[in-house]
């Protein structure tokens, strides 16, 4: 019989060392948690351009990007996601610094796997769903400024309720390339949600 796949919440797992991600990830699955792991904060960073996880476990202290500077460098349409720091007894100093700068909590090395899941319930438990309205002008205009020019006009077309090939007709696109335009801007936003998609370009608008 093969084992149920998990259906939770996505968890992703940054961590440097390889045993401890494949520990993490069988630990957690046995809460119905689904774990993406990764072995660096560029990895993860990168992977935040088309991946929404609803927490992230991020260990505090790794070669070339630690686990503040991974911090620092998630992006404004990231920002909503939990993070909690996975750490050993001597960093917690550090683990209270990052509280400081928005991680929700963090975990001492080791913990048990029932901890470790608690911990991560509470902070997806605790944290509100973002939506457009709650972004700031500044956060929405950083969001649409990751678009190209073709990427925001299929976009500001698509949220104006035309299909695909009038807006190719409308920009002089075949609609394939409609198509793929569209595509990579949702990869860029990070969804699909139109409504919310309008209410960025609401939020960057001041409305």
């Amino acid at each position: 019989m093969e084992a149920e796949v998990p259906k939770g919440p996505l968890v992703a797992i940054v961590d440097d060392q390889r045993d401890v991600r494949t520990t993490l990830c069988r630990g957690l699955a046995a809460y119905n948690y689904r774990c993406h792991p990764f072995a660096s904060g560029p990895d993860l960073l990168e992977a935040l351009e088309y991946l929404h996880p609803d927490c992230i476990l991020l260990d505090l202290r790794m070669p070339d990007m630690g686990g503040l500077e991974a911090l620092r460098a998630i992006p404004a349409n990231r920002r909503h996601i939990p993070i909690i720091f996975f750490t050993s007894h001597g960093d917690v100093p550090t683990a209270v610094e990052a509280i400081r700068l928005g991680a929700k909590d963090f975990i001492e090395k080791p913990a048990s796997f029932a901890h470790i899941a608690e911990k991560i319930e509470s902070a997806i438990a605790a944290q509100p769903k973002p939506s457009g309205n709650e972004l700031t002008m500044l956060e929405a205009r950083q969001i649409i400024d990751d678009l190209t020019v073709r990427e925001k006009e299929v976009l500001e077309s698509i949220c104006e309720g035309l299909p695909n090939k009038e807006i190719a007709w409308r920009l002089g696109l075949s609609v394939r390339t409609v198509e793929s335009h569209r595509h990579h801007a949702f990869k860029k936003i990070g969804h699909g949600n139109l409504v919310q998609i309008a209410r960025i370009f609401q939020a960057a608008e001041g409305r």
